[in-house]
């Protein structure tokens, strides 16, 4: 009885030397490079470990799920759009996913840009999900908020991070608020005998120089 339970002893060390090591060990990734994954919503547990491998982690989608049951952190695992580096261990994929540290892309508005060539680039951004392109520029200025308001120079020049599949709506509108909150430190530090008479006055102003004399400043 006595040897039985150092053997039991013993294989439950040897057992968690290999469950430690497999943890803190870089998973091998498909063509050692970074990989994508989705994870819809409402994947199960058990479906995301599947989904894991599927992307191209050379692991068993078994031992990943057990990680993710053990650790208790199984149900915080948030949908969305992942990328796994290369050096990605069990533990480090497990708390990417729980704490929802979705991949991002970026977008530029191009300064200078009319709203055409606004359109034209969203559409060229493919990992954007093209919401806009199905609304005329009424109902798109309507859904942001600001009915019967022209787009041309609404939008702030700059880069965005957005996740993959985002809409390009939501894009817009961050650029939107941007140039709000431009528009209105300007519009403080205004001339006291300034003859414009509102913000939007001073934005309308400001784009004609710019078109015209083709200076920022």
């Amino acid at each position: 009885m006595r040897r039985f339970l150092v053997l039991l002893v013993l294989i439950a060390v040897i057992v968690g030397a290999a469950a430690a090591w497999w943890l803190q060990a870089p998973l091998t990734l498909a063509a050692n490079q970074s990989l994508e994954l989705e994870i819809e919503p409402g994947t199960t547990p058990r479906g995301v470990a599947r989904d894991v491998v599927a992307a191209g982690v050379k692991t068993d989608a078994r031992l990943l799920y057990a990680w993710f049951r053990l650790s208790g952190q199984d149900r915080a695992i948030k949908a969305g759009n992942y990328e796994i580096p290369p050096g990605t261990t069990p533990v480090t994929l497990l708390q990417k996913l729980a704490r929802g540290e979705e991949a991002l892309r970026a977008f530029t508005l191009v300064e200078g840009l009319n709203w055409r060539q606004v359109r034209q680039a969203l559409a060229r951004e493919d990992q954007l999900q093209p919401d806009s392109a199905r609304l005329t520029d009424a109902e798109l200025m309507a859904q942001l908020g600001r009915p019967g308001m022209h787009p041309e120079g609404r939008f702030f020049p700059d880069t965005y991070a957005y996740a993959k599949g985002s809409s390009d709506i939501a894009l817009l509108r961050r650029a939107m608020h941007a140039m709000d909150r431009r528009l209105e430190a300007a519009w403080a530090q205004r001339a006291a005998d300034t003859p414009l008479k509102s913000a939007e006055q001073a934005l309308i102003l400001a784009s004609i120089v710019e078109k015209e004399t083709g200076r920022a400043s």
